[in-house]
């Protein structure tokens, strides 16, 4: 195995532990919810269980795309998955803390 891969085993155990509990850098939740809000990702009146239940559709989602989203020397999880014709990314460190999930505005990029 290349030294850059990351077994299989690990990534759904990663997975499996997001379904469980969803961890977010602390005070950033909030901020992220504010984000998605302004940007009508999320109706105004949303909630962080709002937020936090579509992750978790996007968590559970048999047929989400999954890779490792590789920037300068880190690398995260990212999930992608279409919900109700949005197209959600969500984006989480390799210890399975919440980096963010927001709606691709051009997914054909």
């Amino acid at each position: 195995m290349a030294e850059s891969e990351i077994p299989i085993a690990n990534l759904a155990g990663l997975i499996r532990k997001m379904r469980h509990t969803i961890v977010w850098k602390p005070g950033s939740a909030s901020r992220h919810l504010l984000k998605r809000k302004l940007r009508g990702h999320l109706p105004a009146d949303a909630s962080i269980e709002t937020y936090e239940q579509l992750i978790q559709r996007v968590l559970h989602a048999p047929d989400a795309s999954i890779f490792i989203y590789e920037f300068g020397e880190n690398r995260f999880l990212t999930l992608m998955y279409n919900i109700d014709g949005d197209v959600w990314l969500l984006i989480a460190s390799l210890e399975g803390i919440m980096e963010t999930a927001f709606v691709v505005e051009n997914p054909d990029k």
